[in-house]
């Protein structure tokens, strides 16, 4: 494994460069969803990309103009830069509103468009993160299946009867593709039951977490005397905050403080439904829905919160434990998908919705301080060691043994940019 040497961007967060890592890679992530768009799986891509380009390396994103799940944003611009140099490509689709059968965009894309894309952009490695945009992973692979290693990192769930469909696809996917990797190990074992990943093309590669950011002032709505359990996550059924509030409710009169549940995230068609409920109840008091925050903001809550809570259907992963543990805050959740990998410190994790299991324990929680505080001690002490640093450095290396056999790009002029053109055979070294 190479040295990694410490360095810093323009905001002072610790960079890192592979020493002696062979020639720069073009990579090119593929997802249906990005900027201004970020749920969890795009900040996973920001961060991965942001540590790419500090060692060297070209970053592009091909992606849509949708945010998650079906909405279409308009007024973006076709070509954009973002985070000091990595080349965003958004890919009109027609119609702009997507069917209701399933959350991605399920609609026309331009073959051609993706293809000047690959020609403009000569990527060494493409990158599908997620499971379901089939139409840019079809023509990605038709275009640069000979020139670039093809790496899927496929964000699993359990498909339920209505999507059984998917299965095929992402058999198909998967054996596209030169390598596979899974966040968990339980997301190993599935991939290989359900999408049939041969076991020499997979890896598992979990994300990993940012320094926590400086923090000023105490957020909005905050107060020293109410204790604070804090949920983030996209509003909607998905997320289980309504769940959550059950939970809370059952407590709430067993403390001896105040308290108050934040909600933090975008709607997801669950803020209505949960602010009208908070209205006919009477809850003012007790919930406080943000909406969306910047991330300044929510670094305030991570570190002025009591507890952190959140008790998905499910989760591939789960990256908000570990942003939530990097700031010494306690988890408190279930036992869904590789929630119990992800928080194998600092937190509780009770069986699957299990209300009597929750209840005891966030009561137990809410009135001991002091185990709040050895848990929060724990979670620091754990999300210290899980770094964006060295996620992106397994990729690297996976992404070079993706390239072994690959033909290089010809009779297309390299971007203009940091690198700017290089010989054929650059890109497919090897080492690091």
């Amino acid at each position: 494994m190479p040295t990694v040497l410490e360095q810093r961007d323009a905001t002072g967060v610790p960079l890192a460069r592979d020493e002696a890592a062979g020639e720069p890679l073009r990579v090119l992530f593929v997802t249906p969803y990005y900027k201004p768009y970020l749920g969890g799986i795009e900040r996973a891509i920001e961060q991965v990309a942001r540590q790419l380009s500090a060692r060297g390396h070209e970053v592009g994103v091909l992606t849509t103009s949708f945010a998650f799940p079906r909405r279409h944003m308009s007024g973006l611009p076709a070509r954009d830069t973002v985070d000091g140099g990595v080349r965003m490509y958004r890919i009109p689709g027609w119609p702009h509103r997507a069917p209701p059968c399933f959350s991605v965009p399920l609609v026309w894309f331009d073959p051609g468009a993706i293809g000047r894309v690959l020609t403009e952009f000569r990527p060494d490695v493409i990158h599908w993160v997620g499971d379901g945009w089939f139409w840019a992973h079809g023509w990605t692979w038709r275009y640069g299946r000979n020139h670039a290693g093809l790496v899927f990192t496929p964000s699993f769930h359990r498909l339920r009867p209505a999507y059984r469909w998917l299965q095929p696809i992402n058999v198909l996917l998967a054996r596209a593709a030169d390598r596979v990797t899974a966040l968990s190990s339980l997301e190993r074992r599935a991939l290989r039951r359900t999408y049939l990943v041969p076991a020499s093309r997979l890896e598992e590669i979990g994300w990993g977490v940012d320094d926590p950011l400086p923090v000023d002032a105490p957020p909005r709505g905050w107060s020293p005397d109410v204790l604070s359990v804090l949920c983030v996550g996209r509003l909607g059924t998905h997320k289980g905050q309504g769940w959550l509030l059950d939970r809370v409710l059952a407590v709430r009169s067993r403390l001896s403080r105040p308290l108050r549940l934040v909600l933090v995230g975008r709607d997801e068609d669950g803020a209505v439904a949960l602010r009208e409920r908070v209205r006919r109840e009477g809850l003012d008091d007790l919930v406080l829905l943000t909406g969306e925050v910047d991330d300044v903001e929510l670094a305030r809550w991570y570190a002025h919160a009591d507890l952190f809570a959140l008790f998905s259907a499910y989760e591939a992963y789960g990256l908000v434990y570990l942003e939530a543990m990097s700031y010494g805050l306690p988890v408190l959740t279930h036992d869904v998908g590789a929630v119990r990998e992800t928080v194998r410190q600092g937190g509780v994790v009770v069986p699957r919705f299990d209300a009597d299991a929750a209840e005891r324990t966030l009561l137990a929680l809410l009135t001991d301080e002091a185990a709040r505080r050895k848990l929060g001690a724990e979670a620091r002490a754990y999300a210290g060691g899980l770094s964006w640093s060295a996620t992106a450095t397994r990729f690297v290396e996976t992404y070079r043994r993706a390239c072994l056999g690959k033909t290089p790009w010809s009779g297309a002029a390299a971007p203009a940019g940091r690198g700017g053109s290089r010989p054929a055979s650059a890109g497919r070294a090897v080492g690091g």
